[in-house]
């Protein structure tokens, strides 16, 4: 399948059943690089719910990362009036929301 080109890098661009099989192509692709981040960065479901919070993500918000998982981002941000750039990755319809403050 062809290829994004970044420099220095190739990504596959590939299909995905459902958002869990979207996020694992992700991260074997870039690695964990969102567990890394030393921004807060929650990934998003294209149903609106927390499939993945890095450690910024958990200490920002007052909990831990498996505490967020399931959790609607909305419920979970609003309340705390965090303002977070979104980043949206998919294909063929899937759709993963990346959430950054």
């Amino acid at each position: 399948m062809e290829g994004v080109h970044r420099p220095g890098r190739r990504l596959r661009l590939v299909a995905a059943n459902d958002s869990r099989q979207l996020l694992a192509m992700v991260e074997a692709e870039v690695g964990s690089l969102v567990e890394l981040l030393p921004a807060p960065v929650l990934v998003v479901s294209e149903a609106g719910r927390v499939v993945r919070a890095n450690p910024a993500a958990a200490v920002a918000l007052g909990g831990s990362e498996a505490s967020l998982v399931g959790k609607v981002v909305d419920d979970v941000l609003r309340p705390l009036g965090v303002s977070a750039r979104v980043r949206t990755l998919g294909h063929s319809g899937e759709v993963l929301r990346l959430y950054v403050w």
